[in-house]
């Protein structure tokens, strides 16, 4: 029925209705109703509310938004998207094509094939610093035709192969090299690909692992890709190249077969790459430029919900760096997990360090490598597994020469031995701690700001933890009888193993938790002080829960010697040399603690570091706030602002505050001396010596380094007639501090104040 004669059909119809039913009536005249809306609709013209837009646009201030509950986000991002060349990937500009012109099927010269692989190699390093695969290898247009869903395999260039065709060297040289070549990138993708998703880490933050709904030829086998790249190695052998561009491409695929080989664990050889590497890097003035075989169009096909981004340009002297450093790394992580290390959890616990703190930071596949080094099985090492280290960190810093500890107790099955109880309630506490202790271990291979934020949700954990370890010290006392000791006040005290030990690494954690803050820069500089103090005085914790252990080890001495067992007392007094140690390190770290806090507390009472104006906030409230990671703690609770003030009341003067400084620092210059004679053996730092030379080095420059400042804040104050610390515009018109970023610090830890006479203009 016509547009026209849909009214007079509806007005017949409310006609009859009315005869017939009232009800149909009705119908019929709505019916009518809407259709004359729906004509009139159609009838409406058109008008241009450009300019009504903008003059009411003027209307709104500047920063004012306006917002309809029900315009979305989704239909915001669509109107940005459609047709804007920043926003839609499949935006084509006029005159462009959908697809990149490139024939990847066509044959190519030899040094473009040379080219071809470093610009690969390029984009592949950069994947590993964290760009993501479509902007680097995957703008490959080789790469895209193997990974192309109508290819299948054995994953060819050509459409339609004519068997029995010769193919021409060049074309050889692409379906044969490039592609064994292609073909060992994508598993060497896959591979770590695996490593670093099986590992902890942060996506978007450390690594992307969008595969942008790619598939990496999950149904090829690797033993296919070696094999295709020993086939191109004797491809070029057999066509005829100049001996230098040959070697160079051959060079290339070494270092891609050994690759894939240290990726599959066939071989360990890391530094054989380097080696490769090198060869490769002699010849790459060999190369001749073919930027067409890359396209960033190859994003329009991409499954992706991000704005197209630029291809990458990664230069090949930069890029030869980063794949230098990355063998380096792994090289170092291999050396740092070997068996005599591993047997010493404490020397494990500093390789790991030593391994995070290289420079520049090792990237996140290597962090992961040594992460699967560490815990990618249930044994950390051969004959060493995760038990055994967890039983000889306990062993090593509590139970040295004590049967509690010993692995043959664990072997008893008699019920009715004490062994065999004591065993049983240490190994269901082991439990209990296995995670979090291994998360010592996995925490530190992440980034500098996620070390310090997982420490910190590590803390109550590791809290709530205590209270298990006193139950179970409750049991252990219970079955066998611990020997006390007098206390400070003549009362007996136990050794307490499993809460001495379980709070020795909660505190570490909460003092590293601190040193990091100063690390990432976190602090204000009015926040220096507190930070500082409330570190010292958990060093000051450790440093008594450490002599409260060696005071057992000395009187457990006693006993072995007269019982002539030669095994124990071989463990007892390497734990003895260890504990001093740490108790020497401790020490260091309260002294220099205090004397940093007592150096920014005077400079903050001479008014020289002010904090800014909070008008809005609370002094009790900013530290509640800054001590929220410590504030659920139970048995170790952070001390109150109070507790600060009224230890800060009692520095004194400025020469007063400044005598206390050089007295602690030079007491912490004889601790460093003191451990520098001590061997990796005592000290248990037996694989990292070079990074424990360099560390003990940088804690002296900061002692003299604080030294000398605290001696220039005297010549100023004394020059200008301030004897006496004063508040007051006096001393900030005369002292200048900066405060020196990580990077320019002797170490990153410690934050010395610069402190300089201004000048006046």
């Amino acid at each position: 029925m016509p547009q026209d004669g849909l009214p007079e059909a509806t007005h017949e119809l409310a006609v009859k209705g009315d005869e017939a039913d009232g009800s149909l009536a009705t119908a019929a005249r709505r019916l009518a109703q809407e259709a004359k809306q729906a004509l009139s609709f159609g009838a409406r013209g058109v008008s241009d509310v450009t300019e009504e837009f903008a003059a009411a646009a003027k209307q709104l201030r500047p920063g004012q938004l306006v917002k309809d509950e029900y315009f979305t986000l989704f239909e915001a991002v669509g109107a940005l998207e459609i047709m804007d060349p920043k926003m839609d990937s499949g935006y084509v500009p006029p005159g462009d094509t959908f697809d990149a012109d490139f024939d990847v099927c066509r044959g190519l010269e030899a040094i473009e094939i040379i080219w071809i692989i470093d610009e690969l190699l390029c984009l592949e390093i950069a994947w590993h610093d964290g760009y993501p695969l479509s902007q680097t290898v995957f703008t490959s247009l080789h790469i895209d035709r193997l990974l192309s869903p109508d290819n299948r395999k054995p994953y060819t260039f050509l459409y339609g192969e004519v068997p029995g065709v010769e193919l021409s060297d060049e074309q050889q040289l692409v379906h044969t090299v490039l592609r064994a070549y292609c073909l060992g990138l994508i598993k060497c993708i896959q591979l770590p690909l695996h490593i670093v998703q099986s590992q902890n880490f942060y996506e978007e933050e450390d690594f992307v692992t969008h595969l942008f709904g790619q598939e990496l030829l999950e149904k090829l086998k690797t033993d296919d890709v070696a094999k295709a790249l020993d086939d191109a190695l004797r491809c070029v052998r057999n066509v005829h190249l100049p001996a230098d561009v040959a070697e160079a491409i051959e060079a290339r695929l070494w270092f891609r077969r050994q690759y894939l080989a240290v990726l599959l664990g066939e071989s360990s050889d890391w530094s054989n790459l380097i080696t490769r590497h090198e060869k490769a890097n002699s010849s790459h003035e060999l190369a001749k430029p073919l930027p067409a075989a890359f396209s960033d169009k190859v994003q329009r096909q991409l499954a992706t919900s991000t704005p197209p981004r630029p291809m990458l340009e990664v230069s090949w002297t930069h890029a030869y760096k980063k794949w230098t450093k990355l063998c380096a790394d792994m090289v170092e992580a291999d050396r740092l997990t070997s068996v005599w290390i591993c047997q010493s959890p404490h020397c494990l616990q500093r390789a790991t360090w030593a391994f995070a703190y290289r420079e520049p930071q090792p990237g996140t596949f290597a962090r992961a490598y040594l992460q699967d080094r560490l815990l990618g099985s249930d044994m950390i090492a051969e004959d060493v597994s995760h038990f055994d280290l967890l039983l000889t960190d306990i062993r090593d810093l509590v139970l040295a020469g004590d049967p509690l500890a010993d692995p043959a107790s664990f072997q008893i099955e008699v019920p009715t031995d004490p062994r065999h109880l004591c065993s049983r309630h240490i190994g269901s506490f082991m439990d209990k701690a296995f995670e979090e202790y291994l998360n010592l271990y996995r925490m530190v291979c992440q980034n500098r700001c996620r070390i310090r934020r997982t420490f910190t949700q590590t803390i109550p954990i590791l809290d709530s933890l205590e209270t298990v370890a006193k139950e179970t010290d409750e049991e252990l006392h219970r079955i066998s009888s611990q020997r006390s000791l007098p206390g400070p006040e003549g009362t007996p005290v136990r050794l307490n193993p499993l809460t001495s030990w379980t709070r020795y690494h909660k505190i570490s954690i909460m003092a590293k938790s601190i040193q990091l803050g100063f690390e990432t820069d976190i602090y204000l500089p009015d926040e220096l002080c507190a930070m500082y103090w409330l570190l010292g005085t958990y060093s000051l914790t450790q440093s008594s829960g450490l002599k409260h252990i060696e005071r057992f080890l000395l009187d457990r001495m006693k006993t072995l010697t007269k019982a002539r067992n030669s095994r124990y007392v071989a463990e007892t007094l390497a734990s003895q040399d260890w504990i001093r140690s740490l108790v020497l390190l401790w020490e260091t770290t309260r002294l220099l603690a205090v004397a940093l806090a007592n150096l920014c507390g005077t400079l903050m009472d001479l008014d020289v570091i002010s904090p800014p104006a909070r008008s809005y906030a609370q002094e009790r409230l900013l530290w509640d706030a800054r001590m929220k990671p410590y504030m659920t703690l139970v048995h170790d609770p952070v001390p109150s602002i109070d507790e600060f003030h009224r230890t800060r009341q009692g520095t004194g003067d400025l020469s007063t505050a400044c005598e206390a400084v050089d007295q602690g620092i030079k007491t912490a210059k004889q601790h460093l001396a003191e451990v520098k004679k001590m061997s990796p053996q005592q000290a248990k730092y037996l694989g990292t010596e070079e990074q424990w030379a360099r560390e003990l080095k940088q804690l002296e420059t900061t002692c003299v380094a604080l030294v000398v400042q605290t001696s220039q804040l005297m010549k100023i104050s004394e020059k200008h007639g301030k004897k006496e610390a004063r508040k007051g515009d006096s001393m900030r018109e005369v002292v200048e501090v900066s405060l020196p970023e990580p990077a320019k610090r002797y170490h990153l830890w410690w934050v010395v104040p610069q402190i300089s006479e201004r000048k006046r203009s």
